[in-house]
């Protein structure tokens, strides 16, 4: 075991061995790629009761391509009083209405709201389509802040931006913000362009990667527990335990071999897992909205100036280091449980708690941010958008403080595992 090289190429060469590693990796792959595939599949109809015109049938990726075209011509513009004025004007809501319906397993009354627009708006062809759904998402952006009622022909830019700063300083209190947190974001909202510029395609790859990369982040938590689970359980199950005690140099470079192996594989995974997803972004939704503001669609009052590749690249960053405390978390739990069953079990278990307490209460200011930060938490709903800071020193946002709660538990949970390593070997 002195030579750590070989060690280590041996454990990687046993990993890669494994069928179901590959399997895995494959089905996992081809499933991240539905999310944005599934914005290009099917058909969509164009028709009108009151035109009298027969159905025109288009397929969703025909919608997708000619949206990608901006035929609205909104590229370069900004959100300003003149193309607020016109985004009212071409959707022409006529009236809104709102519905229940019972939705969940506890029977949960939600309310709907469903806007009509005004049909002589629509042109009852692709293009007229087309250029309504890119002044909608105008709409639903200074909807969203100034409500319904507001979107009439005297609402200004002046009157967006103002309703945009109410809602950022609700959220701050909400959030619970410190004053100096408060003055740390004023700071950060200053660097915000307004008016706002926006593209003609605010929805396309790099958007819907942004939207979809926490997906992809519980997929290679999924392969890291299909792969490495029986990693370490498998040294009991072959009997070579006892053997490891009579190594000259002990069982720890055993263990870092298998642990760095199992790093390895955890992270090539993460990388085919959002490589493919990604991929399929570009390719099926496109580029272009690579320059849309993060303010434009996603979250009109976030305080900080950022795109939606900006946003999109940070996730799949974070994602890919996350996949070590994945798979060093996976591998710590098979030498706790010593079967590779029982590890599959508890760590699915564990997905699942995190799947479903994806946030704490925030009167628990430490507990609940702590919990948002974790790698299968993050990113999850709008965690992302957490406008509480963190503490060191200066201020850092959740993306930047999240790296280092992970070399943290990277750091602890590596010990761990040497720890649990040796009290096995000594049984």
């Amino acid at each position: 075991m002195g030579n750590f090289g070989t060690l280590y190429k041996f454990e990687l060469k046993k990993l890669l061995q494994r069928k179901m590693v590959w399997i895995a990796l494959v089905l996992l792959a081809a499933a991240a790629i539905l999310p944005p595939a599934s914005s290009v599949i099917g058909k969509m109809y164009i028709s009108s009761e009151v035109t009298g015109l027969e159905n025109q049938v288009y397929t969703h990726y025909e919608l997708v391509q000619r949206r990608r075209a901006d035929p609205a011509h909104l590229e370069g513009r900004k959100l300003d009083t003149d193309l607020i004025q016109e985004a009212i004007g071409a959707v022409g809501v006529i009236s809104q209405s709102t519905t229940e319906a019972v939705v969940g397993d506890d029977n949960a009354v939600a309310t709907f709201t469903v806007r009509q627009a005004d049909p002589d708006k629509m042109g009852w062809t692709l293009d007229g389509y087309t250029i309504q759904g890119e002044y909608w998402d105008i709409w639903d952006t200074v909807e969203s802040m100034v409500g319904q009622d507001a979107m009439t022909d005297s609402l200004t830019a002046e009157d967006y931006y103002a309703a945009v700063d109410a809602d950022r300083a609700a959220g701050y209190n909400v959030w619970g913000l410190t004053a100096g947190e408060r003055a740390w974001w004023a700071e950060q909202a200053k660097k915000i362009e307004t008016p706002l510029p926006v593209t003609g395609y605010p929805n396309g790859g790099w958007t819907a990667m942004a939207e979809t990369a926490y997906v992809a982040n519980l997929f290679i938590f999924l392969f890291a527990i299909i792969a490495l689970a029986g990693l370490f359980p498998m040294e009991r199950q072959r009997r070579t335990d006892a053997l490891i005690q009579c190594a000259r140099n002990g069982g720890a470079p055993l263990y870092a071999a298998k642990l760095l192996a199992g790093l390895t594989v955890s992270f090539c995974g993460g990388v085919i897992i959002l490589g493919s997803m990604a991929t399929a972004c570009l390719i099926l939704l496109g580029p272009e909205d690579a320059a849309t503001a993060v303010q434009q669609l996603m979250n009109p009052a976030w305080g900080t100036p950022m795109t939606v590749m900006q946003l999109a690249l940070i996730l799949c960053g974070a994602y890919l280091a996350a996949s070590l405390i994945h798979a060093v978390f996976v591998m710590a739990v098979g030498l706790c449980t010593k079967g590779g069953m029982a590890a599959m079990a508890v760590c699915f278990g564990v997905m699942m708690l995190f799947l479903i307490v994806y946030s704490l209460p925030r009167d628990w200011r430490v507990v609940s941010q702590l919990w948002s930060l974790l790698p299968a938490v993050f990113g999850n709903n709008s965690i992302v958008f957490d406008d509480r800071l963190v503490h060191l020193g200066g201020y850092l946002t959740s993306w930047q403080a999240a790296p280092l709660l992970w070399l943290v538990l990277l750091a602890a949970l590596a010990a761990l595992g040497l720890a649990l390593h040796r009290r096995v070997a000594d049984k």
